[in-house]
């Protein structure tokens, strides 16, 4: 079964969609666990490109799919996530990566840039 066969199910993805995710060059500009976070889910996604800030995001992405192309940048250009209604700080992060994941991924399934 091809891995991302259910994700190509998906209305608004299909075939087309999946290998724009395949083709995406993302930087993930976030921290520490919204960064791994991240990472982990758009690896996990059939992203081809990731660039991220520092090893371990990057040892993050390629626990998930150790073929993904990753490249740590200290820098990576800034990015922004709304704020969180959630208290403790980790479910912030975890929420905070989960949607920068998610925006990346509709970028590149729209065509648009996905950094």
């Amino acid at each position: 079964m091809h891995r991302y066969a259910r994700q190509t199910k998906l209305a608004g993805v299909g075939e087309p969609g999946q290998l724009r995710i395949a083709n995406a060059r993302v930087d993930v500009p976030l921290d520490g666990l919204a960064g791994e976070v991240a990472a982990r889910y758009l690896a996990g996604a059939g992203v081809g490109h990731l660039r991220v800030r520092d090893s371990r995001i990057a040892a993050a992405a390629r626990a998930v799919d150790p073929t993904v192309s990753v490249e740590v940048s200290p820098s990576p250009p800034a990015g922004s996530v709304g704020a969180s209604p959630l208290r403790d700080p980790s479910a912030q992060a975890v929420e905070r990566g989960a949607r920068f994941a998610l925006d990346a991924l509709r970028a590149a399934i729209d065509g648009g840039a996905a950094s």
